[in-house]
């Protein structure tokens, strides 16, 4: 069912690298006749390739289409082709991954209610590599009443290959574990996360422990919001453990979110990603080491110039034993950036970028690692582009580097092609002193030491040139700038 007729694709910026040809790709998609609700999923298909999942809406009255875009882009930002697939509800959250032991196929999950009889289902749709739809299942869960479970579910696989559903209805919460051939395996209320009124929000449910199997729970109490708290749940779905982070000393404490997850790191270790607060008024978002007697060992806090400037985590990924990514956005200040920070195992900050543009909004759920080291952000943005998806792709193995080399471009530059102005957004730990833009004959065109966030193009001929940046501690970075 493919619409690449109601698509715009635009490659926004490609940069490289002084050190290796790492690069970062932009690539938006909209869909002309609706928004997105946001991006859930990005996973790299065994033809090398990108598959993206938006769940996507239409503003009341709801006259165009309702379910979920799966777009297929190279990894240079070329959209491939595209499937749309209807759906009853906008699901919260769903699940796209590749089947287990598969044969290259990919099975997407959401929760959907029955408008007829209000049923819900978790609805398991295959695809293959090529966006074809290969088969069906719908698994009934049960009739809820019109009581929305989907608003406020998880869903995730385990180390077995088996689909967790974890969602509320009726103040009760549920874990479900069902097969990939659509087979409910086990289901049960679990009593300890089901007394009235316990939590705040939508939470998050997944795997905390490999051996012996555990899942963890992650949420705010409604009575106190302010604090964090994981319940861990064994293979049969019973609480054998609880653990508040709330006040976390006179620093400050962990408060709950839409984003906050937990990561096992090593055999005895877990990284905590969350929202973290130092007063009342002044937000950011923490990154903490933890071992199994809950003992804080290590944290990082990220903080914002303006501390009134919301900032939350979207997700934690272990690329290799030494190096962990944390990605994290801004939420309701100006700027609104989307970061992505690389770290070693004492949560030291090797280096942290900021992608997109300034002066848009941007929320993200989904950061994902590809193969070869790359590294995949997706972020929906709003503000003065409507229903906008933005695919940022980072390419080469980016712990397998030298040691204290600077190799990442500590900037973003954009638009390009750009027309009359080029705008260049640094890093915070980098102080520009001097930006030279020369032709294709190697001669000086432009050279500015004052308002280095702007490149005046005015004047200039069409064509390509090359920017040398010159940053504080000397180093000079050198990049392409096409003139339209």
């Amino acid at each position: 069912m493919n619409r690449l007729n109601r698509i715009a694709l635009f490659v926004l910026m490609t940069f490289t690298a002084s050190f290796t040809q790492a690069q970062e790709i932009v690539t938006d998609f909209h869909h002309e006749n609706g928004n997105y609700f946001n991006i859930h999923n990005i996973v790299e298909a065994c033809d090398n390739t990108l598959i993206v999942e938006c769940p996507m809406f239409d503003p009341p009255p709801y006259v165009n289409d309702l379910g979920d875009m799966f777009y297929k882009v190279s990894l240079e930002g070329e959209l491939l082709d595209s499937l749309f697939i209807e759906s009853n509800n906008v699901p919260l959250r769903t699940l796209f991954e590749p089947v287990h032991d598969g044969n290259g196929d990919y099975f997407y999950a959401r929760f959907e209610q029955e408008e007829s009889d209000s049923t819900t289902y978790l609805r398991l749709t295959f695809i293959n590599a090529d966006l074809n739809i290969t088969g069906n299942i719908d698994v009934p869960i049960e009739d809820f009443l019109y009581d929305y479970i989907i608003s406020s579910s998880d869903l995730f696989t385990d180390t077995h290959g088996d689909i967790i559903a974890s969602y509320w209805c009726r103040q009760k919460f549920y874990m479900v574990r069902v097969g990939i051939d659509g087979t409910i395996k086990y289901r049960k209320m679990v009593e300890e996360l089901s007394s009235s009124g316990l939590w705040l929000q939508p939470n998050h449910t997944n795997v905390f422990c490999n051996s012996p199997l555990t899942y963890y729970y992650l949420g705010a109490k409604i009575d106190d919001a302010t604090g964090l708290q994981a319940y861990f749940i064994d293979s049969l779905f019973q609480v054998t453990g609880e653990h508040q982070y709330y006040q976390m000393d006179d620093s400050g404490w962990f408060s709950g979110g839409m984003q906050e997850h937990i990561v096992p790191f090593e055999t005895s270790t877990y990284l905590l990603s969350s929202r973290f607060k130092k007063g009342y008024t002044q937000d950011g978002t923490a990154l903490a080491m933890f071992d199994s007697q809950f003992n804080l060992l290590k944290m990082k806090w990220f903080e914002e110039e303006d501390p009134y400037n919301s900032i939350a985590p979207i997700q934690t990924i272990v690329a290799a034993p030494d190096t962990i990514y944390y990605g994290f956005m801004t939420g309701s200040g100006s700027p609104n950036r989307l970061v992505l920070a690389c770290l070693d195992t004492n949560l030291n900050v090797r280096w942290m970028r900021y992608f997109l543009e300034p002066d848009m909004i941007h929320w993200a759920t989904c950061m994902t690692l590809l193969r070869d080291g790359k590294v995949a952000v997706g972020s929906y943005r709003y503000g003065q582009n409507p229903g906008s998806i933005s695919v940022v792709v980072i390419e080469d193995k980016l712990w397998d580097v030298p040691e204290n080399q600077d190799w990442v471009r500590p900037y973003a530059y954009y638009p390009n092609p750009a027309q009359d102005q080029l705008r260049l957004q640094f890093s915070p730990d980098v102080t520009p002193t001097r930006i030279e833009l020369y032709d294709l004959q190697g001669r000086m065109v432009r050279s500015q030491r004052n308002d280095l966030e702007n490149l005046n193009l005015q004047g200039l001929s069409s064509g390509t040139y090359t920017m040398h940046v010159t940053l504080e501690n000397g180093k000079v970075f050198s990049d392409k700038v096409v003139k339209n």
